[in-house]
């Protein structure tokens, strides 16, 4: 299981890096996460053709794709595809932004803004 991270470098430049949830087996052998403190859940839809114009994430949070088509697209010209069972994590709170637009269908989402503990980084590089 992994997660497209988006975060600002240090100079403020959006950027993707993907991640590998990391999962270890449970008392049943089941691989499964730690733990994590959630603070809210919401749900949201954009329609098809929606384009979400250069912006920041108002807040460091976990997005589930549930539904529709689309793509993150950076300063540098790379765009990154998310559809239904992907995983976002929007942390790019300061910097540049980034475009998010929908490609296919509607776009559905849950949304989990989580703590400033809450922290990727440690988790291990995945392939995109």
């Amino acid at each position: 299981m992994r997660v497209m991270r988006i975060f600002a470098d240090s100079a403020g430049v959006a950027r993707v890096e993907w991640r590998q949830v990391p999962l270890a087996p449970d008392a049943g052998g089941r691989p499964t996460s730690p733990m994590f403190d959630a603070m809210q859940v919401f749900f949201r839809e954009t329609p098809p053709g929606h384009l979400h114009g250069r912006h920041c994430a108002p807040r460091r949070q976990l997005i589930f794709v549930a539904g529709g088509v689309g793509e993150v697209e950076l300063d540098d010209g790379s765009r990154w595809r998310f559809g239904p069972g992907d995983m976002l994590f929007a942390e790019n709170t300061t910097g540049q932004g980034h475009v998010t637009r929908t490609l296919e269908g509607t776009r559905a989402f849950v949304y989990v803004p989580v703590p400033e503990s809450f922290d990727v980084r440690g988790w291990p590089l995945a392939q995109p």
